[in-house]
């Protein structure tokens, strides 16, 4: 390993986040120390800064080295006079029990399902692609492909979100390592989407051939998860990043037909940003329109008060 991938992987360990906070505060930094996953600052600090302007990124890494974090802080009571926030996604996850000091957890999977619904797709469509609802039909063309395009989606997704979470139970009741490490998106070749369709090309057997290190889910224990999974707020429930793929593979899509085929949009919508963008991208991009939690507000005040 090169000494720059050293330095990477580094950056992603719970001690170094603790030893940059204990940094802040021998330097006499006040203020609120935020400690982050990764990069979901850019979801985060906008919000952060209705209830101050003073206030500190830490990024742990991924859920537990944010919560490994926090107990190195927590451990330590010269640390409580601190104003301190803890952010992490829910994944597939049950829910926190209450801690004090509190962390917030998202109520959907992660951030990126807070860019997702069909009313901040609406909230894109007006402000970047500067459609009106009242007088552009392209702005109802663009809904509609929307709503059913992600209906099927969900529908293609199922098994691969329900697959997975049974992994992520079985971790947390043996301990087990799931053996698997996703990618932002989903393995190549298991969805096929256009603007006229979205379709699975894949089953159980071609996730256990394209993750062949996973530990095993019993068939009755996927069926529970299936069944579970039916009756949910798909939007919310599944994986994040890939909710995030979907929307930004369709804005693609929408794009090039304004751009080229004109088969649905008959003139070419403007987009600052150019045909594609990646997730880290939308989340900057795209951060006013997302939605923002009841809970997530009552928690930055919480946090923000005087100790």
């Amino acid at each position: 390993m090169s000494y720059i991938e050293e330095l990477r992987k580094s950056r992603n360990k719970p001690q170094v986040a603790y030893q940059e906070f204990a940094l802040h505060t021998r330097r006499g930094k006040d203020g609120l120390f935020c400690f982050f996953e990764g990069k979901d600052n850019a979801y985060y600090v906008p919000k952060i800064k209705q209830f101050t302007n003073n206030y500190h990124t830490i990024r742990c890494g991924g859920r537990e080295n944010v919560l490994k974090v926090y107990e190195l802080i927590k451990n330590h009571r010269e640390y409580d006079k601190y104003k301190k926030a803890f952010f992490i996604d829910r994944d597939f996850n049950s829910p926190l029990p209450p801690h004090n000091p509190p962390i917030f957890e998202t109520p959907c999977y992660s951030i990126e399902n807070f860019y997702v619904s069909v009313e901040v797709f609406q909230e894109i469509i007006k402000n970047e692609f500067q459609l009106s609802e009242v007088s552009d039909q392209s702005y109802n063309i663009c809904l509609n492909l929307f709503i059913q395009r992600q209906k099927e989606f969900h529908t293609s997704v199922l098994l691969f979100n329900a697959w997975y979470a049974c992994l992520i139970e079985i971790k947390n009741i043996t301990g087990e390592q799931t053996g698997v490490n996703l990618e932002n998106k989903l393995p190549k070749g298991f969805i096929n989407f256009t603007l006229e369709s979205v379709a699975s090309n894949y089953d159980v057997e071609k996730i256990q051939q394209t993750f062949p290190n996973a530990i095993e889910a019993t068939e009755e224990r996927l069926n529970q998860k299936l069944a579970e999974f039916s009756i949910c707020e798909y939007h919310k429930v599944f994986r994040g990043k890939y909710e995030m793929q979907f929307l930004l593979t369709f804005i693609e899509l929408i794009l090039q037909d304004s751009i080229k085929s004109q088969r649905y949009l008959k003139n070419k919508i403007k987009f600052t940003f150019g045909e594609k963008i990646n997730n880290e991208q939308a989340i900057k991009i795209f951060s006013a329109y997302a939605e923002t939690p009841e809970t997530l507000l009552k928690y930055l005040k919480e946090v923000t008060i005087t100790i």
